[in-house]
């Protein structure tokens, strides 16, 4: 049996991940809650892992017989586990129900920054609460249980392995001397009340199989249960200029590895001399960074941290990266952290973004303004971190002269507004225009408005709303049939702001209502919703004056005018 060393090489560790991706002498397994993972992923990004396993593993992705038990328990019995954040949106709302109690009852009469009085902080409490809530509910994952379990059952059926995990007798004996030599894997489980020994069942399914396919020389789990019985985890890692760091999440240098008396079971009847054990955020790293494989929509959904390169941990006992008097020379050059923004590679993006962060009071103005414009375009990538730069410039941009803060802020509207030409784009593309009006009331930016303004002029009324501290918003007046007996009121006319945005459309055009909600009805929230994406405003921007849970429906011509 081979130990591990007390510190491991982050880098290589996941060179030699992909590597055995690639390999066709490599069999990954996955675990049930890799399977439970799948539910409660989205369909974009699901759609790109599926694509993977077949498309790279084919038939080297295996299901071990426990896994699918598990998940066809789960089906039967408490089909409400698959779909966790429906689950946790509950919970959370209870949560923060006793949080707002205890607080009020904390709460005194004294007066708090930015509120009156002790009323208005409670109230103010409770409207943002709400909007939290909502907003998790928009995430948008709308499919039942079932729909799910109509596309990902064919895919585990097709690579469930055909084990013979009967009798399970030997289960218990085995499990019990486990328990005693602290023998991985599942000796944390021995309290468990029920299925104690599941983890030893699966892992010897993966053991047999391995041992009946002699072409196999590695194996790879793919699995989130990172609990001590079944990896070990280096107290640091090395980045790429060989600095150390603490191994964990936070900091973006996660690394697992097999416990060693695991690979050392399976290599002694079986011919596999490598054995991974790697969960999702881990693999998508490898696969972006390190295999080649672009999968945006799994990346932005499992959302990673990414370090940056070759940067020292005070905190790991590293060395403080060196700086000369006056600043931090080492800042990558604006042009450098451009370029890397417009990468097809989200590690590259990343890098680039914390770059950007950590140099930000280093760059000019006019290099402030072409980052700015390269962090917008990334945010249509689904960078998130792009997004949260954007919405966190009141707190990177503070210290920052009113020169550059304002440079960095038109970056980001010129890249929404304004074509490559220098021409105003009919609508501003789909990038963060939430953001962009979140920031106009957080500090000044009043000569990045006045120049966009200008720039803007004459093509105002292509917009329902442009970004402006001071403007009102946008109210919209819903003109319904009448009333009936049973069945939704027919939408006539919306008008916002005293302009008719609904008009007669070509069957099948992309503005037509019928093509926007095919099942051709819709609540009025829904169909606000559908307007703050169409004209590119916050959603919060816009106001109804209808109750927002009646129901329409429209003729198949009616759809969106083109302002």
């Amino acid at each position: 049996m081979k130990l591990h060393p007390p510190t491991v090489s982050h880098k290589t560790h996941f060179e030699n991940v992909a590597a055995a991706l690639k390999a066709d002498s490599t069999v990954v397994f996955c675990d049930t809650s890799v399977l439970f993972w799948l539910f409660g992923l989205g369909a974009e990004a699901r759609a790109e892992f599926l694509k993977w396993i077949r498309d790279e593993l084919k038939m080297r992705f295996r299901v071990p017989v426990w896994a699918a038990h598990e998940l066809h328990k789960h089906m039967v019995e408490s089909p409400a586990r698959l779909l966790p954040l429906h689950s946790e949106i509950k919970s959370v709302q209870a949560k923060i129900k006793e949080l707002k109690r205890l607080v009020s009852l904390a709460a005194d009469n004294r007066r708090r920054q930015g509120f009156l009085d002790r009323r208005e902080y409670i109230a103010k409490l409770d409207r943002s609460a709400e909007e939290f809530i909502k907003q998790c509910k928009a995430a948008g994952q709308t499919a039942t249980w079932h729909d799910l379990a109509t596309e990902i059952v064919p895919f585990v059926n097709e690579r469930v392995l055909s084990s013979n995990i009967f009798p399970l007798q030997w289960a218990e004996a085995e499990y019990g001397t486990r328990v005693s030599g602290r023998v991985p894997p599942g000796f944390k489980d021995k309290n468990k009340p029920e299925n104690r020994f599941g983890d030893l069942i699966f892992w010897q399914e993966i053991v047999t199989h391995c041992s009946n396919e002699p072409s196999f020389t590695s194996a790879i789990l793919l699995t989130d249960d990172n609990k001590p019985d079944w990896v070990f985890r280096p107290e640091t890692v090395l980045d790429d200029g060989g600095n150390p760091h603490r191994n964990i999440g936070s900091d973006g240098y996660e690394t697992f590895l097999a416990p060693p008396l695991l690979t050392h079971e399976i290599g002694t009847v079986s011919k596999i001399s490598e054995l991974f054990i790697v969960n999702t955020a881990m693999l998508a790293v490898t696969l972006e960074r390190f295999g080649g494989y672009q999968i945006p929509a799994l990346f932005a959904a499992v959302q990673p941290v990414i370090p940056p390169s070759g940067t020292a941990s005070a905190s790991a006992g590293g060395r403080e990266p060196e700086t000369s008097e006056g600043g931090d020379d080492t800042a990558a050059p604006a042009a450098e952290v451009v370029e890397a923004l417009g990468s097809t590679s989200a590690i590259e993006q990343e890098r680039a973004l914390n770059e950007l962060q950590q140099g930000l009071s280093t760059y000019s103005s006019d290099e402030l303004q072409n980052l700015g414009r390269s962090v917008s375009q990334a945010t249509r990538t689904e960078l998130q971190n792009a997004s949260n730069v954007i919405y966190r410039l009141d707190f990177l941009a503070e210290d920052l002269p009113d020169e550059q803060r304002n440079a960095l802020y038109f970056g980001i509207l010129k890249d929404l507004y304004f074509d490559q030409a220098g021409q105003p784009r009919p609508l501003p593309l789909d990038g963060d225009v939430e953001a962009i009006f979140y920031v106009l009331g957080k500090f000044n930016v009043s000569d990045a408005l006045e120049r966009f303004e200008r720039l803007i002029t004459g093509h105002q009324d292509q917009y329902l709303r442009l970004p402006s501290p001071n403007a009102d918003k946008i109210r919209l007046s819903f003109m319904l049939g009448p009333e009936k007996r049973s069945g939704p009121r027919e939408l006539e006319q919306i008008v916002a702001d005293r302009r008719q945005i609904v008009e007669e459309v070509p069957i099948g055009s992309p503005d037509a209502l019928t093509k926007i909600f095919p099942s051709g009805r819709a609540t009025l929230d829904e169909i606000v919703t559908a307007i703050a994406r169409r004209y590119s405003v916050p959603l919060d921007w816009l106001i109804s004056d209808q109750p927002g849970q009646t129901q329409i429906n429209w003729d198949d011509t009616k759809g969106f005018v083109d302002l």
